[in-house]
C-alpha cells in the first residue's frame, strides 16, 4: 500500500524527495566514476582500465554528475520542497505534469545504464565526428536517448515552476517573494530556452548516425561546427542553471542571518541574477575559441563574458556584507559552509575571467586548467549549495536536529579534500598536460598523486555527510515533525522577510526553525 502511495503521489514534498533519492543514487554512481579516474592517474603509463574505457568512464561521469545528480537534486529536490512553502501555496500548479516529471527520470537512469553497458566514449559535448556511428558504438544512442527524456523531465518542471511563481507574483503585485524563488523563475526561463537546442541537437545527430542524414557530416554537406554552437547555446546556460538556485540560497540564508531587509540587498542580488542570466545566454562562442573564429567574433565574446563578473560581484560583495553584519556565531556550521561556498566559487570565478581571454584560452583550452575551472564553479560550488540546503533545512524536512561537532568535522574533510584535488589540476593545465588522456609525463606524477589523494577525501566526505544525516535520525534530538502537515511549515517559511527562519544552536545540535 505504501509503495503504490508513493507511486501515484502528487504531494510537491514526496515528489521532491523522489527527485532527491534519484539524484543521490546518480550522485555516488558520478562519484564512483570519478574515484576510477583518479585512481587512473596513480601510474603515467600502467593505467587501471584501457584508453578506451576510461573515454567510457570521463563521458559517464560528466552526464551523471549535471543531469542526473545536481540537476534533480538542487532543482527537483528542494525546488518542489520549497516552492509551495516559500509561496504559500499547498501545491505547485500542475501536480500531474509534476509527478510525471519526477518519474520520467526513471526510463533516463535504465537507458543511461544501458548506454554504460554498451559504451560511449565521446565525451560530455558529444561532439562529431567522433560521435559519429564510424567512431562509437550503439552506446551513445542510448545515451542521447537518457539525454532526450532527462530534457523532458526538466522541460516539465520549469513550466509547472514557471506557472506556479507567476501566478502568485500576478495575484500579489506589492508582495516581495524570496530570493529563492526569483532564482528558481530565472532558473526554469533559461531551461525552457537552452533545453530544445539541446534537443534539436541530439536528434540531428541520431539522424546522421542512424537514418543517413548529414547536418554535421562535411562529406554531405554539413558543419560539425554547427553541433558546437547549438550544444554550446545549451551548455553555457546550463552553468548558471546549476548554480542560480545555489546563489538563490546563499543568498536567502545570508539575508536570514544578518535580519538584513536593506533595498540594496535584496534587489541587488535579484538584479544580479537577472544580469547573469541576460549576459550568460548570448556567450556560448567563448567555448568555440579554437574553431577560427573571425577576431570581431572572439573579442566581442570575450569582452561580454568579463562583463558577466560584474554581477557575479555584486552578489559575493552583498553576501560579505550581509554576514560581516550577521549575529551568526563562528562556531556555526552554515557559516563555514558560506565562507566556503563564496571561496571555491571565486576561485572559479577568476579563473574563468582568465579563460574568457581568447589569448589565453588558446594556450589553456583542453588542458587540465579548464577542468579546475568548471569543478570549482560546479563541481565544488553547486554540490556545496546542495549541502548548504540540507543542513539549513534538514531539521525542518525531517524534524530532527543535525550535531554540530559532526557538521564541523564534516566541512574540514570536504574543504581539505575539494582543493588537494581540484587546486593541483591548475599548474597541470598551465604546464600544457592536456586531459581527456590517461597517460601522461611522469614528471607530474607527484601532482596527480597529490589530485587523487583529494579525489579520495572527497568521496569519503560524502559518505561522511550521509553518516552525518543518519546520525541524526537514530541519535538526534526530535525538533518538529511536518511530513503529514503542511500548515505548520506554512506559519514558519512564509513569514515575512527575513524573520521566515531563525536558527538555533543549542547543546551541539543545530536546528533551523
Amino acid at each position: 500500500m505504501f509503495s503504490l502511495v508513493w507511486l501515484f503521489t502528487l504531494d510537491h514534498k514526496r515528489v521532491g524527495l523522489i527527485y532527491t533519492i534519484i539524484g543521490v543514487w546518480a550522485g555516488f554512481l558520478g562519484l564512483s566514476l570519478s574515484v576510477l579516474i583518479r585512481l587512473n592517474y596513480l601510474d603515467p603509463y600502467y593505467n587501471l582500465v584501457s584508453p578506451e574505457v576510461y573515454n567510457f568512464v570521463i563521458t559517464s561521469h560528466g552526464i551523471v554528475m549535471i543531469f542526473f545528480f545536481l540537476m534533480p537534486v538542487i532543482i527537483g529536490g528542494f525546488g518542489n520542497y520549497l516552492l509551495p512553502l516559500l509561496l504559500g501555496l499547498p501545491d505547485l500548479n500542475l501536480p500531474r505534469l509534476n509527478a510525471l516529471s519526477a518519474w520520467l527520470l526513471l526510463p533516463a537512469s535504465i537507458c543511461l545504464g544501458v548506454s554504460m553497458w554498451g559504451g560511449a566514449g565521446v565525451g560530455w559535448t558529444f561532439y562529431p565526428p567522433l560521435s559519429g556511428v564510424e567512431y562509437s558504438g550503439w552506446g551513445v544512442d542510448f545515451l542521447m536517448f537518457a539525454l532526450h527524456l532527462a530534457g523532458i523531465s526538466s522541460v516539465f518542471s520549469s513550466i509547472n515552476f514557471i506557472c506556479t511563481i507567476f501566478e502568485v507574483m500576478c495575484e500579489e503585485l506589492v508582495s516581495r517573494q524570496s530570493i529563492i524563488t526569483w532564482s528558481y523563475l530565472f532558473t526554469s526561463i533559461l531551461l525552457l530556452l537552452s533545453l530544445p537546442v539541446l534537443a534539436a541537437a541530439i536528434t540531428m545527430l541520431l539522424f546522421d548516425r542512424n537514418f543517413g542524414s548529414s547536418f554535421f557530416d562535411p562529406m554531405g554537406g554539413g558543419d560539425p561546427v554547427l553541433f558546437q554552437h547549438l550544444f554550446w547555446f545549451f551548455g553555457h546556460p546550463e552553468v548558471y542553471v546549476l548554480i542560480l538556485p545555489g546563489f538563490g540560497i546563499v543568498s536567502h540564508i545570508c539575508a536570514t542571518m544578518t535580519n538584513n531587509d536593506s533595498l540594496f540587498g535584496y534587489y541587488g542580488l535579484v538584479l544580479a541574477m537577472a544580469g547573469i542570466v541576460c549576459l550568460g545566454s548570448i556567450v556560448w562562442a567563448h567555448h568555440m575559441f579554437m574553431v577560427g573564429l573571425d577576431v570581431g567574433t572572439a573579442v566581442f565574446f570575450s569582452s561580454v563574458t568579463m562583463v558577466i563578473g560584474i554581477p557575479t560581484g555584486i552578489k559575493v560583495f552583498s553576501w560579505l556584507i550581509m554576514l560581516s553584519g550577521s549575529r551568526v556565531r563562528l562556531s556555526d556550521p552554515i557559516l563555514w559552509w558560506i565562507i566556503g561556498f563564496i571561496g571555491l566559487f571565486t576561485i572559479g570565478g577568476v579563473t574563468g575571467i582568465m579563460l574568457s581571454a581568447s589569448v589565453l584560452d588558446t594556450l589553456l583550452h583542453d588542458t587540465w586548467f579548464v577542468v579546475a575551472h568548471f569543478h570549482y564553479v560546479l563541481s565544488l560550488g553547486s554540490y556545496s549549495s546542495v549541502v548548504i540546503s540540507f543542513i539549513w533545512w534538514w531539521p525542518i524536512i525531517s524534524g530532527y536536529s543535525l550535531n554540530i561537532y559532526l557538521l564541523q568535522g564534516h566541512w574540514f574533510v570536504s574543504m581539505v579534500g575539494f582543493n588537494l584535488c581540484f587546486f593541483p589540476m591548475h599548474y597541470l593545465g598551465l604546464y600544457g598536460l592536456p586531459r581527456r588522456v590517461c597517460v601522461y609525463d611522469p614528471e607530474f606524477y607527484w601532482l596527480n598523486v597529490l589530485s587523487s589523494l583529494g579525489g579520495v577525501i572527497s568521496s569519503c566526505s560524502a559518505f561522511f555527510f550521509v553518516f552525518v544525516l543518519w546520525e541524526s535520525i537514530v541519535i538526534g534530538n526530535r525538533v518538529i515533525s511536518v511530513w503529514g502537515s503542511n500548515s505548520l511549515v506554512l506559519n514558519i517559511v512564509t513569514l515575512p522577510l527575513p524573520q521566515h527562519i531563525v536558527y538555533m544552536v543549542d547543546s551541539g545540535r543545530w536546528r533551523s526553525w
